[in-house]
């Protein structure tokens, strides 16, 4: 998928946009147009969440023998494993773990990420999800929406052909 949308100007599709002219036929033209163009915002949304999943803790997977199995297997819990090299590396480099270090231009995609990393880690480890892990603070939620919507923002082109349907 490419990093840029292009969608229709739709402007005819709402009496607080429209020119004077508005139609009918204009009104479901441009209507049928902001559908079509918000499924493809979705679209892209829904490819990031799959690329993020695909490529889901690969700090982890990368130096698995070298550095990861090793330093899990020493026996190093909280603290003292967040301390470590390998721990540092993998909060700084992936993006959902937004409450160790929530990246300046963190977004919705690395909350999501977030959710179902501490969701399914904690029901496939202990049995129950917790709050120590999942909570998230609004300030943090608040960032994520606006940097989505600049991200969103900043791949948009608007094709202003056509205007009328």
């Amino acid at each position: 998928m490419t990093d840029k949308i292009i969608i229709k100007n739709t402007q005819y599709a709402d009496s607080r946009t429209a020119p004077d002219d508005l139609t009918k036929d204009k009104l479901y033209t441009a209507t049928m147009n902001h559908i079509q163009d918000v499924e493809k915002g979705m679209d892209w949304f829904a490819e990031k969440i799959h690329e993020a999943g695909l490529k889901h803790d690969y700090t982890k997977m990368d130096t698995f023998d070298e550095v990861y199995a090793p330093s899990v297997l020493s026996g190093h819990t909280d603290d003292s494993f967040k301390q470590g090299k390998w721990y540092q590396r993998h909060i700084t480099e992936e993006r959902h773990h937004v409450n160790d270090n929530a990246h300046s231009d963190v977004d919705l995609v690395d909350i999501i990420e977030h959710l179902v990393d501490v969701t399914l880690s904690g029901l496939g480890r202990a049995g129950y999800v917790s709050s120590k892990y999942s909570d998230i603070s609004p300030d943090l939620l608040y960032r994520a929406y606006w940097n989505s919507i600049h991200k969103l923002k900043s791949i948009v082109e608007i094709d202003n052909e056509d205007l009328e349907g």
